[in-house]
């Protein structure tokens, strides 16, 4: 249940972090200062998920370090210290050398963004098609049985061969057998970590 919030959690970090980074993109591509822009990220992190957010108070609090005079770069850094996420923290370690560095560093975050983007949604794609398989699984674990149900009660005679005897006892509990090492099979296949 703890990994499973967890894996909710990051989730749920992964979707607001990327947010936060296109809002950024495109206060900068409107030509706001980066100090606005992450100004203005918070404000859409607040209209988009309120006060369910998980990324907006720390944002808040980066946002407020700046107005302190703290560059934002290390505001960032900071921030992304709080997380075990490796996009927050490749985000601040090419936002830290843009800074240092100069250069068009707005373009260094527009391509970082898109990339961090992409890499969010194929994960998000991996985790749609896992959980289709995982629906299948499920799907195939309780078949067997339920036609096995409704043979026992529709047609008895039918079953006979197989439960009235030794040799159809003996039979059916290796496919028993065969049939629970398919189901472990398949949920250790579908346990994916991503």
């Amino acid at each position: 249940m703890k990994a499973e919030s967890g894996e909710k959690f990051a989730r749920q970090l992964e979707t607001e972090y990327r947010e936060m980074f296109l809002s950024i993109t495109g206060s900068l591509q409107t030509g706001y200062s980066i100090e606005k822009a992450f100004g203005e990220s918070g404000e859409s992190l607040k209209i988009l998920y309120g006060d369910k957010s998980v990324l907006l108070p720390h944002v808040r609090e980066l946002n407020s370090k700046v107005r302190l005079r703290k560059p934002v770069e290390q505001a960032f850094e900071e921030l992304s210290e709080k997380f075990d996420n490796e996009d927050l923290s490749d985000f601040a370690q090419i936002f830290r050398f843009g800074k240092r560095l100069g250069g068009d560093y707005i373009e260094n975050i527009r391509d970082t963004t898109r990339r961090i983007s992409e890499r969010v949604e194929v994960r998000q794609e991996i985790r749609t098609a896992i959980a289709q398989q995982q629906m299948e699984l499920k799907v195939m674990m309780v078949m067997p049985l339920g036609i096995l149900a409704y043979m026992k009660v529709s047609a008895p005679e039918f079953m006979e061969p197989s439960y009235g005897n030794l040799p159809g006892i003996i039979i059916m509990t290796v496919c028993l057998l065969i049939y629970a090492g398919c189901i472990i099979l398949g949920k250790k296949i579908i346990d994916i970590k991503i």
